[in-house]
């Protein structure tokens, strides 16, 4: 798993991990039943503290999408086909979190739609 951090991004460096392995689910470079780099291995090639990895890959378990057998390695168990594991529900509470601390920031609902869709074409095709 090939796994970049930004270093200069204010994003915590476990969600920049955490958004890279939900990342490689989405695009099937990982999929169910797939072994994730163990912590220390993991920690090794990014250069990130063992905690940082391992509160990423906890964060992972948490939202189901995978499982940490104790003494053994972590791995995918959600079908990227079939991904309701992640709730709409929690989605949304995210995207009201994202847009609440925007309208404090004061940006305007133009600058928001701007940055959405520069986003969106990331992920998204025209044809879906």
């Amino acid at each position: 798993m090939n796994v970049t951090i930004n270093r200069r991004s204010k994003t915590p460096y476990y969600q920049q991990l955490t958004q890279q392995v939900l990342l490689a689910i989405v695009t099937g470079n990982l999929n169910k039943g797939d072994h994730l780099p163990s912590i220390r291995n993991l920690a090794a090639q990014t250069n990130l503290n063992l905690h940082t990895v391992h509160k990423s890959y906890k964060e992972l378990q948490k939202k189901g999408i995978i499982t940490i057998k104790p003494h053994s390695r972590a791995f995918v168990i959600v079908d990227p086909s079939k991904a309701t594991t992640i709730s709409l529900q929690q989605i949304a509470m995210n995207m009201e979190q994202l847009l609440i601390e925007a309208y404090i920031l004061g940006m305007k609902k133009s600058q928001l739609k701007e940055m959405f869709y520069e986003i969106l074409k990331k992920y998204y095709t025209e044809s879906e």
